[in-house]
């Protein structure tokens, strides 16, 4: 009886120890942090950052506004309306420097 209930415990690590394996989503993706841009709504359009060469518009929390800082970025593509899918805007999950 022990034997049975000691397999079954191990089946329940193993099974748990497999799904803390998963990779985290979105990825961790490099990042550089340009300027403000000022045409986009006279300065109310938020921060150009530049991932795998491709310019995005987001905001940005407030230790990393100062602009031309590199650093590492999860995302996820902004859609919520037709004028943030139209100007590229992501949403900023986590940032730390790089």
């Amino acid at each position: 009886m022990k034997s049975l209930a000691f397999n079954k415990l191990h089946y329940l690590v193993l099974l748990l120890g497999l799904y803390g394996c998963r990779d985290v989503q979105p990825e961790e993706k490099a990042a550089y942090i340009g300027r403000a841009d000022p045409l986009f709504c006279g300065w109310c359009g938020g921060w150009l950052v530049t991932v795998d060469s491709i310019t995005y518009r987001a905001n940005v929390s407030e230790p990393y506004k100062g602009g031309n800082q590199d650093v590492w970025i999860r995302f996820e593509k902004d859609e919520s309306d037709g004028a943030k899918k139209q100007g590229n805007w992501i949403t900023i999950s986590s940032i730390r420097p790089r």
